[in-house]
């Protein structure tokens, strides 16, 4: 899994365009033209991608399913929700334990808003990403879901480390119970690949996206780069990889 994570890091910006420049000032004597060229390549892509208007545009790419209209939930036809995790905190000496990451909180509070309109019971997807966290996923999204929502989840999926392994185990739960007709929450970039991952695990899916880009009208900010449109397109290009990887592993297979 660390491996997993260092060739992710390699891949996306801005270590890609890191590397490039690297390679093109150790070659810049013995290949000019190359260097040249490569310098122009990740400067240009770099600004580029940590632009607003750039992150914004390319993160729409992957918000292809629509918001459930709250006029929706007294009619949805479903066996259980299920909310995947995110990240947590590892280190939250004002609690004493771990807490829900920013994400995994949003998830968490569009999540208990769907159990209190719908009544449906909730299964969390989630175990040790990276395989050092103090307890899964699952269980402080179980934990946060409860002492800040006064949600129970009556099921933990606590051995994924993958948006496919969440989909996979999560299955083997509940189609047991004979609940495979689900409400999906996740963060709106990622619904596209986790929609995909539990349809190919046996569910049939109503996807609840949450977390959804701010679209502003454009201005002067719109194009001058900051930390947050580069961290914002580098989430997206993850999603994109994650998902082409899916659907080429599916087809090997």
């Amino acid at each position: 899994m660390d491996l997993r994570y260092f060739l992710k890091g390699l891949l996306l910006p801005p270590c890609t365009q890191l590397l490039l420049l690297l390679l093109a000032w150790k070659i810049r004597h013995r290949a000019t033209k190359v260097s040249k060229v490569l310098f122009y390549i990740a400067f240009l892509s770099l600004w580029i991608l940590s632009i607003p208007v750039t992150a914004t545009f390319i993160s729409r790419t992957l918000e292809q399913e629509p918001p459930l209209g709250p006029e929706e939930l007294s009619t949805l036809q479903a066996d259980a929700i299920i909310i995947l995790t995110a990240s947590q905190n590892e280190y939250a000496p004002e609690f004493g334990q771990p807490v829900s990451g920013m994400e995994q909180l949003i998830r968490i509070r569009y999540g208990a808003f769907l159990q209190h309109k719908t009544k449906l019971p909730v299964l969390v997807s989630g175990g040790a990403v990276q395989g050092k966290e103090q307890r899964s996923l699952a269980a402080t999204m179980a934990y946060d879901l409860l002492n800040g929502f006064g949600v129970k989840a009556s099921w933990q999926e606590n051995k994924s480390r993958t948006t496919f392994e969440n989909a996979h185990f999560s299955y083997k739960i509940l189609s047991v119970e004979k609940k495979t007709t689900i409400v999906l929450v996740t963060s709106a970039m990622h619904m596209m690949r986790a929609k995909w991952s539990f349809e190919q695990a046996g569910f049939a899916v109503l996807p609840a996206p949450t977390n959804f880009i701010d679209r502003r009208p454009l201005n002067i900010n719109s194009f001058i780069p900051s930390a947050n449109a580069l961290d914002l397109s580098s989430q997206v290009i993850h999603e994109w990889l994650g998902y082409c990887v899916y659907r080429i592993t599916k087809m090997i297979c």
